[in-house]
């Protein structure tokens, strides 16, 4: 990625946006393209796309949300079981040195 702002144009549900970013093309249309399938796939649901757009984006965006938060507390169980493995780790390592220390002094 780059430091300096760029405009950046994106095709999404059949309108097209021009972004300021640093990011490149190709992580923006990635992106663009993730947030236009999940507005399909909310249309897909029976909403009609001609009369309900804002519908459509606002439950896309729910259910981009939704696997936002999903994938944000599964990082964060993963972070919690590493940080207990490793507490529990240093903690193993710990009574070995004070073993052998204890095992050399005698």
């Amino acid at each position: 990625m780059s430091d300096k702002n760029k405009n950046l144009t994106v095709n999404i549900y059949g309108q097209d946006y021009v972004l300021k970013s640093t990011a490149d093309q190709d992580y923006i249309n990635k992106i663009a393209e993730h947030v236009n399938s999940r507005m399909k796939e909310v249309e897909s649901t029976g909403l009609d796309a001609s009369s309900q757009q804002l519908k459509i984006a606002v439950l896309s965006a729910m259910n981009i949300a939704d696997e936002l938060f999903q994938s944000l507390n599964k990082n964060d169980k993963i972070i919690s079981t590493i940080e207990t493995k490793g507490s529990s780790f240093i903690e193993y390592i710990d009574d070995r040195i004070k073993e052998i220390e204890s095992q050399v002094k005698d």
